[in-house]
């Protein structure tokens, strides 16, 4: 087990060694941001993450050392060495933590086992939210990554994400996660924003209220600028339309745990998970639909051009389809260990299956049988929905 260093007393449970080192290390030059990468939770420079480190954004670059000990940190660096106007302000929170996770390894382990220390809201008045303001972005969309996956306890504490007017809505994170590539709503969430001159760009992370002693975590955010709007061009796909009551009410009360971003409960117990991995690239496809948790029968893979009901959902059997418009079937699978993917070996790519030959965002869905005597007398159920938007 590698050595647990720490900035200041936490208000976790951990084994305290060593010492707070050094400051941010600030090159020369003027710019202003573009895109950015920050690590919280410490300014020791043996913990910054390698140049060549992407992370969830797949953005290589200079990383920037924010102590969550520190109201604020000005003169941010951006990707390529040179110094920026941007700052960044926090409020709330217990300060820098650090727990080794045996998991975590090289610039992993930098990125997620130095964090600031959330809390939870059982801790007292203002305990469980830390608000981080940044300043000084020129104005543009920007694609904001943030990492928020507690390294002491990843599959049990969870992290409620919310930009201020992202196009997306609040994100939970959280989850067991043993390394590479990193996965939307349990490394990070992400959000899409667009500033205009002199507007500040704030980022709120925060105890869901949910499991019982739950204490949240913040490891660090990418801040990418991109051009237009919806999920991102080019990155996973954004979860959305979950069972958990936070969109359309399930059929019977069967209702998945919150912040487990999964579909309406199954006969397993289970609620049916989709998530997107790769790029959504039209010159270079790496896109790939993953379900799991779902009973061991068929799966159809299938594609939307609109969101129904606004992303809340319409009830649809014994769960709720999200994905509307115009539907394309991708393709049907058999789920083995409850768990199946599209496309695999001798399927078409998801944008050429897809008819997808244009930027734009498409929503993504699996229908799956459940045959058991559960809930309605349909025998079928629905993952959760995603949203990929492709770029060229």
């Amino acid at each position: 087990m590698e050595t647990l260093l720490l900035t200041s007393i936490s208000h976790r449970t951990m084994v305290i060694s060593a010492r707070l080192i050094a400051a941010l290390a600030l090159l020369s030059g003027t710019a202003a941001a573009q895109n950015l990468n920050i690590n919280l939770g410490t300014t020791q420079v043996s913990q910054r993450p390698s140049s060549t480190f992407g992370a969830g954004a797949n953005q290589p670059g200079f990383w920037n050392l924010v102590s969550a000990n520190d109201a604020a940190t000005a003169n941010l660096v951006d990707v390529n060495g040179v110094i920026t106007n941007v700052a960044v302000a926090l409020s709330g929170g217990f300060g820098n933590f650090g727990i080794a996770n045996a998991n975590w390894n090289g610039d992993d382990e930098k990125l997620l086992e130095w964090a600031a220390d959330v809390g939870g809201i059982g801790q007292g008045v203002g305990a469980g939210t830390i608000t981080w303001t940044f300043s000084g972005l020129v104005a543009g969309t920007y694609e904001v990554y943030s990492y928020a996956i507690a390294p002491d306890l990843p599959q049990t504490y969870r992290t409620r994400v919310q930009v201020t007017n992202a196009n997306e809505g609040p994100q939970i994170v959280g989850g067991a996660w043993n390394g590479q590539p990193y996965a939307l709503n349990v490394t990070h969430a992400r959000h899409t924003v667009t500033l205009t001159a002199g507007q500040t760009l704030t980022v709120i992370t925060s105890d869901p209220g949910t499991p019982a002693g739950n204490l949240a975590t913040a490891n660090g955010f990418q801040i990418k600028t991109v051009t237009g709007g919806g999920g991102g061009p080019g990155t996973p796909a954004v979860a959305y339309c979950f069972g958990d009551g936070t969109a359309t009410p399930c059929p019977c009360g069967n209702t998945s745990g919150f912040g487990a971003n999964e579909g309406c409960l199954n006969s397993l117990g289970l609620g049916g998970k989709l998530v997107g991995q790769g790029n959504a690239l039209l010159s270079n496809d790496t896109f790939t639909l993953v379900g799991t948790r779902m009973p061991n029968s068929s799966a159809l893979y299938f594609q939307g051009t609109a969101q129904q009901s606004g992303g809340m959902g319409a009830v649809f059997g014994d769960g709720l389809r999200c994905a509307a418009g115009t539907i394309t079937r991708l393709g049907t699978k058999t789920n083995a260990g409850g768990a199946s993917a599209y496309p695999t070996a001798g399927d078409q790519s998801v944008s050429v299956r897809g008819g997808v030959f244009a930027a734009g965002t498409r929503e993504y869905q699996v229908w799956y049988r459940n045959s058991a005597d559960f809930c309605t007398p349909s025998g079928f159920n629905l993952t959760n929905a995603v949203q990929a938007t492709w770029a060229p």
